[in-house]
């Protein structure tokens, strides 16, 4: 497997889980539908762009979707960085809403971890930091946040905290409109009468894995922001991002 090739360790992934085998569908059939619908295909129109190699129904692309999110919500970032950004918006699914967190890397502009909470507390922060330790082994030496209350409590943990605003915080806005827009074209009844929660997250970890490891961003010479990070150029992505 090449080092930092997000297509690669996907398919390392689904090798290691006996997803390749068990599967009567091949694996690049099956990513290239996944990766249209990540690109804001609905399930009905990948349905319709993969007929030409092979018949599968939506609820086949669905529990592509479900089945991939859960092997790789571990492995969606390669490392925590050292300073992060720290945002949350509030998300809402089905009738629902909810707080989406997330943890960016300002530098690389990968998003290094994703939280969904009912809640916008210190708890919740709490158990956002938590989880990023359990992951990654590691916490951030520096938080920039937008200054909510919540976040005063990261200096219990050591990690020194900022407040920003303008700059990197006009980028921030665009990837959470980015996410949203995307979430705003589920196909929030099929193939249940509405998303649960555990099918959001799973679909979140796939986004967030293709938008890291894939997807090409304008901002970064074309390049995903891991393979950013590593230096890595790519001239030939043929999948691009909007910014």
């Amino acid at each position: 497997m090449q080092k930092g090739d997000g297509v690669q360790l996907l398919k390392y992934l689904l090798k290691e889980k006996s997803i390749v085998v068990r599967e009567r569908t091949p694996i690049e059939i099956m990513l290239y539908g996944i990766f249209l619908y990540l690109c804001k295909f609905s399930l009905r129109d990948v349905v319709m762009a993969i007929r030409i190699f092979i018949k599968r129904s939506r609820t086949a692309i669905w529990k592509w979707v479900q089945k991939f999110g859960n092997i790789i919500k571990e492995h969606i970032a390669d490392e925590m960085s050292d300073i992060v950004v720290i945002d949350e918006t509030m998300l809402q699914i089905g009738d629902t809403k909810f707080w989406f967190w997330f943890v960016l890397d300002p530098e690389n502009r990968k998003i290094i971890f994703f939280m969904i909470s009912r809640s916008r507390t210190d708890s919740a922060c709490q158990k956002l930091i938590y989880k990023m330790w359990k992951m990654y082994g590691k916490l951030p030496s520096i938080a920039l946040t937008d200054g909510g209350a919540w976040y005063l409590i990261l200096k219990r943990y050591g990690i020194q905290h900022g407040v920003i605003s303008g700059g990197i915080r006009n980028y921030i806005e665009r990837v959470i409109e980015a996410i949203k827009d995307r979430t705003r074209i589920f196909d929030h009844y099929f193939p249940s009468k509405r998303w649960e929660i555990k099918h959001v997250k799973s679909w979140l970890s796939l986004y967030i894995f293709y938008y890291n490891w894939i997807r090409s961003h304008l901002s970064l010479s074309n390049n995903s922001p891991i393979f950013h990070s590593r230096k890595i150029k790519i001239d030939n992505e043929s999948i691009k991002g909007s910014f």
